[in-house]
């Protein structure tokens, strides 16, 4: 009786085809653990900058609390920490240097997420592809073998024309997974700014607008 096949010998019977494939998984792995390290090293998912908001801060706690916040050394701290100087400073377009503080925060996490989702995406087509291939060359053959056939080769061609479909499924669900489990800490990361931001200055530019 034959031993069973193990992962890396039935994806070596997939042939050239499973070439684009060897690539995305690379790239997708590569991309997927420095994602995650840049996650953990900025400390994404850590909003202790919130616990310093009350109902209304002071003007003259503004430069203190604004340094704390740049202490922490995390996104939501810094967009604090310039939401809070631009409002000691130029009250009125606090909410400007806020949002562009926010923006550029994500904008530097966001980096690299389209790529997980390119790779997503285009894995299970490259993995069509090759079988779509694969059994172009079998019937191909049959038609070459005329009255022929045999039913042993006939299979055998056409699992080994699916193993690139199996194989775009491997790379795509796993890059898939991650470029959604990060999104929503991006998602999360965004609607704690605009909390934060909107306890800091909703007071603040009321009390402007009074005067």
């Amino acid at each position: 009786m034959d031993q069973p096949m193990n992962l890396w010998q039935l994806l070596s019977q997939a042939g050239w085809t499973m070439m684009p494939l060897y690539i995305c998984s690379i790239a997708g792995l590569t991309l997927l653990i420095r994602k995650l390290a840049q996650f953990r090293s900025a400390r994404v998912t850590d909003f202790t900058a919130l616990d310093a908001l009350g109902d209304e801060v002071a003007v003259e706690e503004l430069g203190a609390m604004a340094e704390s916040w740049r202490a922490l050394d995390t996104p939501l701290g810094r967009v604090l920490a310039a939401a809070a100087k631009a409002l000691e400073r130029h009250p009125r377009r606090a909410e400007e240097e806020a949002s562009r503080a926010a923006v550029s925060e994500l904008a530097t996490l966001e980096y690299g997420l389209g790529g997980l989702a390119f790779i997503a995406q285009v894995a299970p087509l490259f993995g069509l592809l090759g079988t779509v291939l694969g059994m172009v060359d079998l019937f191909s053959g049959m038609e070459a073998a005329g009255e022929a056939i045999d039913t042993g080769t006939l299979s055998s061609g056409i699992w080994k024309a699916l193993l690139t479909t199996a194989a775009g499924l491997m790379v795509a669900i796993p890059a898939l997974g991650g470029h959604a489990w990060l999104g929503s800490r991006l998602d999360t990361l965004r609607r704690r700014m605009e909390e934060g931001v909107g306890r800091l200055l909703d007071p603040a530019l009321g009390r402007e607008e009074e005067r």
